[in-house]
């Protein structure tokens, strides 16, 4: 009375959705310096921290 009999293939493409689903997160390198929200817009400085270039992204509403 065993209702979980998985073949070969079964198991294999399970594993493969788990590998790619931990690999697809990854890791995020960059480290947030300044975050402002205004009514008027944003600013979001993020600094790479392998390289330390800083990239400066601003948001008018």
């Amino acid at each position: 009375m065993n209702h979980f009999k998985f073949k070969p293939l079964q198991i294999f493409s399970i594993a493969m959705i788990a590998l790619c689903c931990s690999l697809s997160t990854g890791c995020d390198n960059e480290q947030d310096v300044l975050d402002v929200e205004t009514p008027s817009g944003d600013l979001d400085v993020d600094r790479d921290k392998d390289t330390g270039e800083v990239d400066v992204d601003v948001d008018k509403d």
